[in-house]
This record gives C-alpha cells, structure tokens and sequence, in this order.
C-alpha cells in the first residue's frame, strides 16, 4: 500500500484530535491514581494521548474484556432456557487514541489465535469497528525491548495510523493500513500533505528512538535454545520470588487465558468469560482433584515456554512483543526478559 502522509504542528494535532473526539465514539488513556487506562472520552482535556508507557495499561481489554457476559439461562420446570446478553458495547464502530505501538502489535498476535480453529466473533467484530491511533514512542524506558522482536517496529502496520513526532513541533500523521487510508482522508481537516523530507524525518526520530534502548536480545537464539529448556533447573530458580498474584498476565498485551464461571440466584443465572492466568495455582487443577502444575516453577515454566516457543512453534510469532509491562508492574520484580535469558545461559545437569 502506497503510505498517506499528512503534516501538522502541535496545535494542529491537537485540534486534529478534538475533531475526532467530537465526530467518533473515541477511547484513549485517561489517568486515575497515576495509573492510565483506555476509557471512553468526550474530550481531549480529560484524557492523554501522549500517555508514559509504565503507567499505561493495555488496550487489550477494549477487545478481550476482563469480564464479559456470555450468556444467560433460566431454569424451569422443563429445562433451561438460554438467552443472548445485551448488545456488546465494545463492537461498535469507534477510534482509540495513543495505543503505543507494543499494544497494537499485542493486537496482531492476538489475532492469530482469535482467528485459529475457532473465529471468536465478538473479537472479529470489535477489530474490525476500530481505528487505532499511535504516536511512536520517543524514548525506550528501562524495561522496554520491543525492537528485540521478530516485528518490524520502524515500519509496523498494527496500527491504523501512526503519529510520529519528530522535533520542532512538527508531527506526521502516516496511514499504515487501508482503513486508516480512508480514515485520514474522511478526517484531514488542517492538514497538509507531507513534502519530500518527510520520510528522512521520521527515518531520524526512528533511529533516534531505536538508540535508547538499555535491553536487547536476539530472539531467534532465545526461541532455538528455550526448546531444549523444559527440564531447567533455571526455572525453580527464576520464579522463587513469585506470589502468584497474576498481574503479569493480567497487564500483558498478548496473554488471553480465560475462565468460564456462572453466577446464578435462585432460577436465573448469568455465564461470565473472565480472564484467568497460567500462573494461577488453581489454572491447571482439574475435576478429579489432579494438578499437574501444583509448583510455582512449572507455572513459570509454562509462561516462558509459551511465550517463547509453543505460540512460535503454532504460529510463527513470539508471544512476547517486548512491552515491559509485566515487569513494571511485577511486585517482586520477575522481569520476563530476565527470566528467559537466565533460562537459556544455565547449563542443565
């Protein structure tokens, strides 16, 4: 696809944000406690589009709803009666603003497994009613290792548009996908197509950007050597610290683990899909009373070999996209990044 590429100045994205506010149901980080999750907004004033990335929270709940109804039942005389729930207030047509482009990427790799031996409608819908907006990072922050990924994070086309600024108060608004084509050119009021130094620009604020990085790892010597991993001793070591609290997969952009549960009041009841984690003791303990994960190691075992080596192996891409969001909010300090490396430079007995 031939890229579209628009010009702007700080104010002018500014207004350019305010116009989609006020013509788009739009969502985008708004910030409570510190802490920045993606809610619906009415204007730009109470949201940030520019929001940090430690204190960002994924934009996978938008499509992968922490708890959603699924459906509902009613018990009679002569059987259940099933029912759909309400509308999905998540699949309706709508743009989210500042998703970093580590959470779109989540979103591509995702899809894989939404879209594998069974298509998850609701999600399907969801992807396909959104516009994602993402201004390009300017600065790695410490746990951050994106551009160690088997992803092209310069180029990437996870998001719809891309915002890139590049000093001077200049911004480029670029469409990476169809879809943004037509959104930026329904919604370029105050911009100005970009001249030729456009792409040197963005070129420069990339590598700029690509410089800042404390973490790197060759995840193809990562994904060879984690296959003959699984009997570590590394892992009982790496996950010591861990309080099973579930956060890391909870924040993570790309781990979709769920539960099923029912609540139910006399007759009627509601069926709810909610997340879950691998990490969770419970996860793996089946009706019999047998857990086959009854150890915080294997737990941790899954987790990294997942990431690294069975979502590869299944579907070509590493789990991981390099955010560092779990290790920000890890309580104990577990860093994804630290755990594979140590697991791959122990020598096994």
């Amino acid at each position: 696809m031939n890229l579209t590429t628009y010009s702007t100045d700080s104010a002018g994205l500014q207004a350019f944000y305010e116009a989609i506010i006020n013509a788009h149901e739009t969502y985008a980080p708004v910030e409570k406690f510190g802490k920045y999750d993606f809610k619906k907004v009415d204007s730009l004033a109470g949201c940030d589009p520019d929001s940090p990335i430690p204190q960002t929270m994924s934009v996978k709940s938008l499509f992968f709803p922490k708890s959603a109804k699924v459906m509902k039942y009613t018990a009679t005389s002569e059987g259940t009666e099933l029912s759909d729930t309400t509308e999905d207030p998540l699949a309706g047509k709508r743009v989210v603003l500042g998703v970093k482009h580590c959470d779109a990427r989540g979103l591509q790799v995702l899809d894989a497994v939404y879209k594998w031996d069974y298509i998850d409608t609701d999600y399907e819908k969801r992807r396909e009613n959104t516009i994602l907006i993402s201004p390009r990072c300017d600065q790695a922050v410490t746990h951050c290792f994106c551009t160690s990924l088997d992803y092209d994070v310069e180029n990437l086309d996870a998001m719809d548009v891309a915002v890139i600024h590049v000093g001077d108060g200049k911004v480029y608004l670029q469409a990476r996908t169809e879809k943004g084509k037509n959104f930026l050119k329904e919604n370029n009021k105050g911009l100005s197509a970009a001249n030729g130094a456009a792409k040197e620009e963005m070129k420069k604020q990339y590598d700029k950007f690509a410089g800042s990085f404390r973490l790197s790892m060759d995840y193809k010597e990562i994904n060879e050597k984690m296959q003959d991993k699984f009997d570590s001793p590394a892992f009982e070591e790496v996950s010591s610290n861990c309080v099973s609290c579930n956060t890391c997969a909870f924040v993570c952009p790309t781990c979709h683990c769920f539960k099923i549960s029912d609540e139910k009041i006399r007759d009627k009841g509601v069926r709810y899909k909610s997340y879950d984690s691998c990490n969770n003791v419970y996860f793996t303990l089946m009706a019999g009373g047998h857990n086959p994960r009854p150890v915080k190691y294997r737990r941790w075992r899954q987790r990294s070999m997942h990431k690294f080596v069975y979502y590869k192996e299944r579907f070509g891409v590493n789990l991981c996209i390099g955010c560092g969001k779990c290790t920000i909010s890890c309580p104990v300090n577990i860093s994804i990044f630290e755990v594979v490396n140590k697991v791959v430079n122990t020598m096994q007995e």
